[in-house]
């Protein structure tokens, strides 16, 4: 018996009209239950008819869900699923789903009579077990886990027909799959760590309610103890396959170097015959594209400005020790385990959880050295600032250096997120909070939860007199004066007042370390406030949004530029041929190489000549589709997609659009997966195609007008590592 037959297991999902809440309603419900075998008992799936007249649908609708115009007309209605669902749910019913707050709100909106014991969300499961995944979508995690046997032990009994993601009963089964395959995998870590069974049993919640864990009991209660993680070091690979070795000594320190006739592949692989470098791209992207590259080339030992998440065992003995958990803490030690049984060296930590305990118990020592390191160019500036003695022996080769103003621009004004804050200023109340539960001791003080109680009225405050910046403008950045002391800010700056006088005292409450942590983020805040600043409305959900709040943008000289580098440095350009060659033998560039295989096009700004092109390019050749269209407003992007929609293109390729078809893991999976498809993006997505070595047959810069065309076209040809 995997479960306790106490409860009734449930899985549960919808498709809905749209992902707003307020307006959009439920076209399709699935749902099924299992016993405590995992063996499917009951079964139910149906369309909704909405309130909303069918012809008002988005034409979105049908293209995620599938589901037609003409089968939600003649659906049950809500009153009717109402009736025929209710045998599902009872107290003792556990619903279970991925990412299931979404499907809850609609389920408690529009079935409100429905009752049930409790819900699990099988999101922080699959982060919690499935380490390093490229997208936590359920139909990536299924597609990704379906060569694992115990995954495939589930349901294996069943025949439902073809899957399909987005099909609410489908959609179901393969979620209650990820929470049973969570289950086995936790017997299967007790196995080889019973003492997993006390933290489970020492959890407040669900689970040791429905795991059975009866033959367990005999394990002698003692300290809890696990193994630490072992990092295994590779040694400095050197080799140099296409390319004679660049040696950094013989480089002039702050010369411009023109790079544009040499392959990036020789590149790379050139200064990695070096050994104690840093390799600075602008982003995060053009930094994944130098990984793939050094790592096809068989050089693994790469390090990154990013502190290794490594855990001290002395701080996690007492934290394994303390008696007594919430959900959290279980999944974070389970995660742990999991690491420890698949042989993985350092910690994946994916939740705002995972960080705040892991603040707890880190490692503080000095972090690994690795004889190349990858950065961009803010993680650099970031860790010269942070770790000026910690890669003071390097040398640094600088690429994109014609971005370098907005790169140290950006780092100069870098934007207040006072949420961000708030997340540190919490994990330090826990921390608070786990000493007195290690040491067995009720004397809380309450100066720092005073202190953060004051700063989330703060941010509520502020936030509330920034949204008023935005009544007249669709803008989403605002310039305003200085914030501090000024009347649109009277009463934030008030509350400022307090926070400021409530930060002395924390002096005494605080490990060191922690308050100057403290000390910079004030001083941050107060530096940007104190300037003219740009105010940022950022959105997140469908109706929500926050504020950033970043200096208006300085330029600065070359020389206060370079100032800032006391390491070695040599700045490498793509496109300045004036400066001086890095290989001048070089006469082929990887230019013209790297795109034999791939035109770049322009076309005009104009949607119904850019869909006439696609149609007819696309029933030229129907098996060999493969168009990358760049289109940097969103609401161009989805005119472009509903427009191919009506010319049945969809049926012939997957068309993969931002923030229509998911984030960009899922849509990278999917590009990987797919051989004829149409992205419809901007350029970080064909950069991380690029990384993922993701071949595109044609190249299409839409609405892409000015000096950014250029740059755009010059990236493709240096990064593009996929011919």
């Amino acid at each position: 018996m995997l479960l306790n037959n106490k409860y009734r297991y449930i899985g549960l999902d919808f498709e809905t009209t749209g992902l707003d809440i307020t307006k959009d309603e439920p076209i399709q419900i699935g749902i099924i239950e299992f016993d405590g075998n995992g063996k499917i008992i009951g079964e139910y799936q149906s369309l909704i008819k909405p309130d909303k007249k069918t012809d008002e649908l988005k034409h979105i609708v049908g293209f995620i869900t599938g589901l037609s115009i003409s089968e939600l007309e003649i659906a049950p209605t809500r009153e009717k699923i109402t009736e025929d669902i209710t045998k599902f749910f009872w107290e003792n019913s556990i619903i279970i789903w991925h990412n299931i707050a979404f499907d809850l709100d609609f389920l408690n909106k529009f079935f409100p009579t429905l009752t049930y014991h409790s819900k699990i969300d099988t999101m922080p499961l699959a982060q919690t077990i499935v380490h390093y995944a490229q997208s936590y979508a359920l139909e990536v995690l299924i597609e990704n886990l379906k060569s694992e046997k115990l995954f495939n032990s589930i349901f294996s009994d069943d025949n439902h027909g073809e899957e399909k993601a987005h099909d609410a009963f489908f959609d179901t089964k393969n979620s209650n799959k990820l929470f049973l395959y969570f289950v086995k995998h936790v017997y299967e870590l007790i196995k080889t760590y019973p003492n997993l069974t006390q933290i489970i049993n020492q959890t407040e919640g669900i689970w040791k309610e429905i795991l059975q864990l009866e033959s367990y009991q005999d394990i002698p209660q003692m300290n809890i103890k696990f193994p630490p993680l072992e990092r295994i070091m590779g040694g400095h690979t050197s080799m140099s396959q296409t390319s004679e070795g660049i040696d950094t000594n013989n480089l002039e320190n702050q010369k411009k170097y023109y790079i544009g006739n040499i392959a990036i592949k020789d590149l790379l692989t050139a200064l990695a015959e070096n050994k104690n470098v840093i390799l600075a791209f602008q982003n995060i992207q053009k930094l994944d594209i130098a990984k793939a590259v050094l790592n096809d080339m068989g050089i693994k030992n790469i390090g990154f400005t990013k502190e290794d998440q490594m855990i001290n065992q002395e701080k996690f003995q007492g934290f394994l020790n303390k008696g007594s958990f919430n959900e959290e803490e279980c999944m974070f030690v389970i995660k742990y385990v999991s690491h420890l049984k698949r042989g993985l060296g350092v910690l994946h930590l994916n939740s705002q959880s995972d960080y705040r305990i892991y603040y707890y118990i880190k490692d503080t020592r000095n972090q690994t050295k690795y004889p190349i390191v990858l950065t961009t160019h803010h993680g650099l500036f970031t860790s010269m600032q942070d770790n000026e003695e910690t890669y003071k022996d390097y040398d640094i080769c600088f690429f994109d250096t014609e971005q370098r103003y907005k790169s140290y621009n950006f780092f100069l004004s870098s934007p207040c997120d006072l949420y961000y804050t708030l997340n540190i200023l919490e994990s330090f109340v826990y921390q608070q909070k786990i000493d007195n539960e290690i040491q067995k001791t009720s004397n809380e003080s309450t100066e720092l939860q005073e202190f953060v109680n004051t700063f989330q009225v703060y941010i509520g405050v502020l936030f509330n007199e920034s949204t008023k910046l935005f009544i007249k403008t669709e803008n989403t950045m605002v310039q305003h004066d200085p914030i501090r002391e000024h009347g649109d800010f009277y009463q934030s700056n008030l509350l400022w007042k307090q926070l400021l006088e409530k930060k002395e005292g924390l002096k005494t409450i605080l490990p060191e370390e922690n308050y100057i942590i403290v000390e910079k983020h004030i001083a941050h805040i107060q530096k940007v406030f104190d300037s003219v600043v740009n105010v940022f409305k950022k959105m997140y959900g469908n109706s929500d949004f926050y504020f950033t709040y970043g200096e208006a943008q300085k330029f600065t000289d070359r020389k206060e530029f370079t100032d800032v580098f006391k390491n070695k440095v040599m700045f490498f350009s793509n496109t300045n041929k004036q400066a001086t060659p890095l290989k001048p033998e070089e006469t082929k560039g990887d230019w013209q190489q790297s795109t034999k295989n791939q035109s770049i096009k322009t076309v005009p700004p104009i949607v119904d000549k850019l869909v006439t092109y696609i149609v007819e390019e696309t029933n030229k050749s129907p098996e060999n589709i493969s168009y990358f269209i760049f289109s940097p407003k969103k609401d161009e992007s989805k005119k472009i997609f509903e427009d191919l929609c009506k010319n049945d293109i969809n049926k012939k390729a997957t068309l993969l659009v931002e923030n229509i078809t998911g984030g960009i893991g899922k849509n990278i999976f999917k590009a990987k997966q797919t051989k004829n498809k149409i992205m419809i993006w901007w350029y970080n997505f064909i950069l991380f195609l690029f990384a993922n070595k993701v071949p595109i047959k044609e190249i299409i810069l839409f609405n892409a007008r000015g000096p950014s065309e250029q740059y755009i076209v010059d990236d493709i040809k240096r990064y593009n590592t996929t011919n």
